[in-house]
């Protein structure tokens, strides 16, 4: 538009130096004005494009400041407050600066979170906002979202009271490629200790924990809150447990036993436990593929002494990725208190109880990756938990909500993604 001004300016002035008719006043009389506005018309615009070119990089500049905080604070609010406040920043340095408006939004475009940073801006013009009128108006527009997000892999669903987060005596979890996030507080205590790429908390974080915590964070709301966990209709059974080969048919079950040298394999599907309690202990097997352990209001699931656990979660159905889950009813304790459980891969989901670790020896270290979502975990005596993260390395799906899927603490840097 510039171009065109000038090009405008410039053969006004050739036709009227060429015209011979009437006097050299009037043909100066006509051109001078015309030849002024024109020029000046030109050099507001160079200045509205100018202002405009310095608006859009202080709105890009600003979304990729913001995009890391999307972590820490999951419903967004610390980086909008970052986007505004470097926006104030930056126009606190701008001589002449426009008037702007900012709006400041987490937007999801596709599966990724990012921060919109749109700025209105209106600049006066020079004829005294005539031409145009109202003024120059230009926005600036970007949005921004983090680099490799740590995903999320323990989440502590409950806010207050007891249902907190703790490590107890000389107790460990490991999680050097995940996130660890409460709801509550993070309490590790006497020798224990909590290892993570990223460990944040609403309220308090104490003891050995690395690196440090984060503190007011925003809560995760539960991501699994509308798996379809209801009771199953019928009775149990007892005729699912085949004694002979071994094998235990998915189903509705009574309470199963299984001690001494024992070995039994769950067969693939939803294994629903509403009353009885499966017990796994002395130095028995309990393994299974493609199966989902789920725990009623009455039911219960213990694995202690030596007993061998090797677990793998659904791949299909509506509990896939998911290889224990507790109903919303069941508010008691949850035990694994057992020095052999090599693989839980999957989600362990427990709503409203309390799911204790205990123990002496290394727990899920050979899962390609797991994932804690409980309302309250608690750890005690020395058990070492592992929480994995090599997502592709299996193919229990992750749900959605954790793992990759959700995160938290950018691993570096951000990118403009508008």
């Amino acid at each position: 538009m510039i171009f065109r001004l000038a090009s405008l300016a410039g053969g006004l002035l050739h036709r009227l130096l060429r015209e011979t008719r009437g006097s050299i006043a009037l043909k100066f009389a006509l051109i001078v004005p015309a030849v002024a506005m024109l020029s000046v018309g030109a050099v507001d615009l160079m200045a509205v494009t100018s202002a405009q070119t310095r608006l859009q990089a202080v709105a890009d500049a600003a979304a990729l400041a913001a995009a890391p905080a999307l972590a820490l604070a999951t419903d967004g609010a610390a980086a909008r407050e970052r986007a505004a406040s470097f926006v104030a920043a930056e126009l606190s340095q701008w001589p002449d600066a426009p008037t702007v408006v900012g709006t400041y939004e987490v937007v999801e475009r596709g599966a990724q979170r990012g921060i919109r940073v749109l700025l209105r801006a209106n600049r006066p013009s020079f004829f005294a906002n005539m031409l145009p009128p109202g003024g120059w108006d230009f926005v600036g527009d970007a949005t921004a979202t983090s680099v490799g997000l740590v995903p999320l892999c323990v989440l502590n669903i409950a806010t207050a009271g007891d249902r907190l987060l703790e490590l107890a005596t000389q107790s460990r979890i490991e999680a050097p490629q995940c996130l660890v996030h409460s709801n509550h507080t993070i309490t590790v205590k006497d020798r224990s200790q909590m290892i993570g790429e990223a460990i944040q908390a609403v309220g308090s974080a104490s003891g050995a924990i690395v690196p440090k915590a984060g503190t007011g964070a925003a809560r995760i709301e539960d991501p699994f809150a509308k798996l379809p966990l209801d009771d199953p209709d019928g009775k149990c059974s007892t005729a699912n447990v085949d004694r002979v080969n071994k094998r235990i048919r998915p189903g509705l079950h009574c309470a199963i036993s299984i001690t001494g040298k024992d070995d039994y394999t769950l067969e693939p599907g939803e294994h629903w436990f509403t009353d009885g309690a499966l017990n796994v202990g002395g130095t028995a097997t309990l393994r299974g593929e493609d199966v989902v352990l789920l725990i009623g209001e009455d039911g219960q699931i213990n694995f202690r002494g030596n007993a061998r656990i090797n677990l793998t979660g659904r791949r299909t159905g509506p509990f896939a990725g998911i290889v224990i889950a507790a109903l919303p009813e069941h508010d008691d304790l949850i035990s694994i208190n057992s020095s052999r459980v090599e693989r839980l891969e999957g989600a362990i989901y427990v709503p409203n109880a309390i799911l204790e670790i205990a123990g002496n020896a290394d727990v899920a270290r050979q899962s390609a990756w797991t994932v804690i979502v409980a309302a309250s975990l608690m750890l005690k005596g020395s058990p070492d938990v592992f929480i994995n993260a090599n997502y592709g390395d299996s193919d229990v799906p992750v749900p959605g909500g954790v793992g990759p899927n959700a995160g938290g603490a950018s691993r570096g840097g951000s990118r403009l993604i508008q």
